[in-house]
């Protein structure tokens, strides 16, 4: 019995070991071919991540893209039979994807494959309200000592520097900064950057929103305005704009009166001709020109505190903004509102005559086709106008939180909305 146990423990013992070594000997094949798989899953999605790029790349240069962008087989290196096919569709009036799919054949003979989709948004309105500066002409006006900005600038012409003028964001430009930063007389403080050679932001062509805006909502005239805004009492949004027909605007003349919390009224008050304007705003108001706007006094909101304010004001000018020469802005001028000069510039009138005037003191955003003077200077001495002290209105970050109907742009390049990456996973042989 002795030695027939010994030998059916020792046949029992080389079963199993054999089973076992079986059994590793398949794990063993199995994980080189899951990995050999693994492996050509891989190579497939970075093709389709590659054509993605490269379809990104060709629609950066043009926009307009549609159709079939690339369809190839690679030939040679570790990718070989792989091929790839890249899109560029619109599916509907808002939406455009990028579609990239690559195939690719195993050492197994089998087919894997991978895709990637990148979804755009065609059309994409933004506020100019977005940038505290913009022109699309710097002309030969210089930022110098002394001025101070707060808020995103971008020009799509050059930027000029003088002495040492302090950013607080970031400063861009389609163009170039002359004298380049820290050469010459350029020793302006960038506290969060810049960027030159950037694309140009689109510009409106007109002010029809405007118009359409004051005929069906708004309120139109034809004639040469006074606008004096009224704070109401104080409570808020309770704020009255009174319109008159002369200079005078004595009390009781005015040829209409608005309530801007009117649910009837959509914010716009427009004419044909100069807009002359003054006051304390509480509410939401677009005061529009399709000549000049002219500021009288100074325009503050009701509630200045940028935490709790609410009052909003555009500027809005078929040409010019003008700061009026007149003895209520001979000491400082205080603007608080968003400034867009269509086809012409933010001055102070008669900029480079008689004694020096202070403080312009803005806050908001100022956006013009060209940049407008508000003084003279002899190196960093302010000789004649205003000395310019420019902060940003945080609020208007928000895009929601603009004038009504204010100007935007469409983004030259497209916005991605969504990409997605979805292997496509064989069955492994588990």
């Amino acid at each position: 019995m002795g030695g027939k146990g010994a030998l059916i423990l020792v046949l029992g013992f080389s079963f199993t070991l054999g089973y076992i070594s079986l059994n590793l000997n398949r794990l063993a094949s199995r994980s080189s071919k899951n990995m050999a798989v693994y492996n050509e899953v891989t190579m497939s999605h970075n093709v389709a991540q590659a054509g993605a790029n490269l379809g990104l790349s060709r629609v950066y240069v043009d926009p307009t893209l549609r159709g079939l962008i690339t369809d190839q087989t690679l030939m040679n290196g570790v990718y070989t039979n792989s091929r790839l096919v890249v899109r560029m569709d619109s599916l509907n009036p808002f939406t455009l994807r990028l579609r990239s799919i690559s195939s690719h054949i195993t050492t197994m003979g089998k087919t894997i494959g991978d895709t990637v989709e990148i979804f755009f948004s065609p059309q994409r309105n933004n506020s100019f309200t977005l940038l505290f500066w913009m022109t699309m002409f710097e002309g030969n006006v210089f930022w110098i000592t002394g001025d101070s900005v707060w808020g995103r600038v971008h020009s799509n012409g050059n930027l000029h520097m003088a002495g040492q003028p302090v950013f607080f964001d970031k400063v861009t430009t389609s163009g170039n900064i002359d004298p380049r930063p820290g050469t010459r007389t350029n020793n302006a403080i960038f506290k969060n950057g810049y960027e030159t050679g950037v694309a140009d932001l689109d510009w409106p062509s007109d002010l029809s929103e405007l118009v359409a805006a004051s005929t069906v909502g708004g309120k139109k005239y034809t004639s040469e305005i006074w606008v004096e805004l009224d704070g109401g009492t104080a409570a808020n949004n309770d704020g009255w704009a009174y319109v008159y027909n002369s200079s005078a605007m004595t009390p009781g003349t005015a040829i209409d009166s608005v309530d801007l919390s009117d649910p009837t009224f959509n914010g716009v008050i427009l004419s044909t001709q100069d807009v002359h304007v003054q006051g304390t705003l509480d509410g939401k108001l677009s005061l529009t020109s399709l000549a000049d706007v002219r500021i009288e006094n100074d325009l503050l909101y009701e509630n200045r505190d940028p935490a709790t304010g609410d009052d909003i004001l555009g500027l809005i000018a078929e040409d010019n903004t003008i700061v009026v020469n007149n003895t209520a802005n001979q000491s400082d001028c205080i603007i608080d509102g968003s400034v867009f000069c269509r086809d012409g510039s933010f001055t102070a009138e008669n900029y480079n005559h008689g004694s020096p005037r202070g403080q312009l003191i803005f806050n908001g955003s100022i956006v013009q086709e060209q940049r407008g003077p508000v003084g003279t200077f002899s190196g960093s001495t302010l000789r004649t106008g205003y000395l310019k002290k420019y902060k940003y209105d945080q609020r208007l970050s928000d895009p929601l939180n603009r004038p009504p109907f204010y100007p935007g742009y469409w983004n030259g390049t497209l916005a991605i909305t969504n990409w997605w990456e979805s292997i496509r996973i064989p069955d492994f042989d588990y």
